[in-house]
């Protein structure tokens, strides 16, 4: 995988893409995600959230692949600890995927009692419509 964003080196990150969007992180992932690759995505994650505040996740997931446990509890752990700035959306999620997803979300929430909202959409245009609309409840001072 290889990060896109100008002045800054790219992340390689097995067969996944990542583009920068200022706090928006798009990931096109491309077959299963390893701890390594998952701790590297977070690492971009954090870069956006810590220039912008708050970090807009979306995912093309067509031909996404499965997550193993390390990488799964890894990304986890990041978003119970940032729950309250992050919104997400998935395009393209198979129904395993989606419910793999749903099962996380559901994890967090019943050990923090706070998780972020995954939406599902049928588009990539429709993810940015959602994510676009999140941004001022994001900004919003806590």
């Amino acid at each position: 995988m290889t990060v896109e964003r100008a002045g800054h080196p790219p992340v390689e990150m097995g067969l996944h893409a990542v583009v920068r969007e200022g706090p928006l992180v798009h990931l096109v992932i491309r077959g299963n995600t390893s701890l390594a690759e998952m701790q590297a995505m977070v690492r971009v994650y954090e870069a956006a959230l810590d220039e912008s505040g708050y970090l807009l996740i979306l995912l093309d997931m067509t031909d996404a692949g499965g997550l193993n446990t390390p990488a799964r509890k890894h990304v986890t752990d990041f978003i119970k600890a940032h729950t309250g700035v992050i919104a997400a959306a998935v395009y393209g999620a198979s129904f395993s995927l989606r419910i793999t997803l749903d099962l996380m979300s559901r994890s967090v929430r019943a050990l923090s009692r706070r998780t972020i909202e995954v939406t599902f959409h049928a588009s990539e245009v429709e993810c940015r419509r959602y994510l676009a609309a999140q941004v001022p409840r994001l900004r919003a001072p806590k």
